[in-house]
């Protein structure tokens, strides 16, 4: 990755044992680059951690302005990242970790 996407990456994450211990929801992720050419955003619902069955995922909605490419991510117990995206528009994502595995974390990113 590069030095330049790096800098890019949204600086909202969700632990779900936080949230969890909390009982409460992690804060809705408002992104935006420095880039001064382009402005480039990503505007996020509230992200949740759920289970179906088996697997566990992470969902969130969120949109992008101007030409912005974002991406979903969730970290699993078995030390693997799955990803869904890119997408442009207003979509709602769930990403699942592999059955039998525990979704730890969850984020956006964006260039």
């Amino acid at each position: 990755m590069s030095t330049r996407t790096r800098s890019r990456i949204v600086g909202f994450l969700v632990t779900a044992a936080a949230a969890a211990a909390l009982g409460v929801a992690a804060p809705a992720a408002r992104a935006q680059s420095a880039a001064r050419t382009a402005v480039l955003s990503v505007n996020c619902s509230t992200g949740t951690f759920g289970s179906d069955g088996t697997q566990q995922y992470f969902t969130i909605s969120c949109s992008a302005t101007g030409t912005t490419k974002w991406w979903v991510n969730v970290s699993c117990s078995n030390n693997t990242t799955r990803t869904a995206g890119p997408y442009t528009t207003f979509q709602n994502v769930r990403v699942y970790c592999p059955p039998n595995t525990t979704a730890l974390r969850g984020w956006v990113s964006y260039v």
